[in-house]
């Protein structure tokens, strides 16, 4: 089993990392982990993924790419700013631009295997993860990971950090259980 996390947090040691530890903590298989760290440059329409397959910036999301193709559960992981996913996951996901294109301008069917989708939210305020959800919902169906989509969020973190979340780490456990007995 393998999978790909993308971790569009800021903060190292912060809420969102707490969630991806819990959740990597109940996870057979191997992991590829990419973070906001990474630098990894947000898509800039140039539009050759039209034409050719992959990404012309040559940034880590070329390790992404092969990756991709062969695992089996995609995790994005991200604070909640302004009622949305952050700057950084953004970024990266606005680089799957190439399968969008593959699809709608390369005619190309069944670019990647069917995966499952797992968002792990953190967020100060409950109520404020529904465009997440939503934006989360539309990136992972280009990659062809959004059924079922295993949504686990720690919303009050202002008060209760994401480490002393006992309902949201549980949750990240119990998805990454549940989903070593669909894979294994």
């Amino acid at each position: 089993m393998k999978t790909l996390i993308l971790n569009g947090s800021t903060r190292k040691n912060g809420d969102v990392q707490a969630l991806v530890e819990a959740f990597i903590e109940g996870l057979c298989g191997e992991a590829q982990i990419l973070t906001a760290g990474d630098n990894i440059s947000p898509c800039l329409d140039c539009r050759r993924c039209w034409e050719h397959p992959g990404c012309c910036i040559q940034d880590a999301m070329q390790k992404v790419y092969p990756y991709l193709v062969d695992c089996d559960i995609v995790a994005l992981a991200s604070p909640i700013w302004f009622s949305s996913l952050s700057g950084p996951l953004l970024n990266m996901a606005s680089r799957f631009q190439t399968y969008f294109a593959g699809h709608f301008f390369r005619g190309e069917k069944d670019i990647l295997k069917p995966k499952s989708g797992v968002l792990l939210l953190a967020g100060a305020e409950p109520g404020t993860e529904k465009k997440p959800v939503e934006t989360a919902h539309s990136i992972l169906k280009h990659i062809n990971a959004c059924s079922p989509l295993r949504v686990i969020s720690s919303m009050c973190t202002n008060q209760i950090p994401a480490r002393n979340d006992n309902v949201a780490l549980t949750a990240a456990r119990d998805a990454a259980k549940a989903l070593n007995q669909q894979y294994n």
